[in-house]
């Protein structure tokens, strides 16, 4: 999907700073979906899914200017643009739950036997992927959410392959040490 549409993206990126509105659909036809699917793993919930992959290509139209010679991949500046905003939208998000659970009492007592996954801990394990730092928790979503490559990765996440395959590592580590699986 990259590297065939990258050819195609230099195009219509001309066309779109041309004034072409036809154009922009395009780069929106090709790219939402996966912008969606980024959007509703890392925020759980469709409509706040939907409003960051709006914000997202919003934020783009305005910003095309920029991207214009990077290099980049229109698919790789997007997922960028979207983990950003995203990460904005969490912050706010976790601030006013950490007020309502201030308010609540705490759970009562947690086993902490080691288990395997279920489907009964996909809550939990969204959690854990959301605790990671900003880069870890995009290196989960992506590699293994939506099913990018290490060089796919690198592109949105700004950093060379062999650093993502270290931040893939330590982030899986991580969420083994949280989840307490064996």
């Amino acid at each position: 999907m990259f590297r065939n549409a990258h050819k195609d993206d230099e195009g219509l990126l001309e066309l779109v700073v041309q004034g072409n509105a036809a154009a922009f659909g395009q780069i929106y036809d090709r790219n939402a979906l996966l912008v969606y699917r980024y959007a509703y793993t890392l925020l759980g919930e469709r409509s706040e899914a939907e409003h960051l992959t709006a914000e997202t290509f919003f934020t783009a139209l305005r910003a095309i200017r920029e991207h214009r010679g990077t290099g980049c991949p229109i698919s790789s500046w997007l997922l960028a643009i979207a983990s950003n905003l995203g990460a904005s939208q969490l912050r706010r998000k976790r601030r006013s739950e950490d007020a309502v659970l201030r308010l609540l009492p705490g759970p009562p007592g947690v086993s902490l036997e080691p288990r395997t996954a279920s489907s009964s801990d996909l809550p939990e394990m969204r959690q854990a992927i959301l605790g990671l730092s900003r880069v870890r928790r995009d290196v989960v979503i992506l590699r293994f959410l939506l099913g990018l490559d290490c060089r796919q990765v690198a592109e949105v996440v700004g950093r060379s392959v062999p650093d993502v395959r270290v931040i893939q590592y330590r982030a899986l580590r991580s969420l083994r040490e949280k989840l307490a699986w064996t």
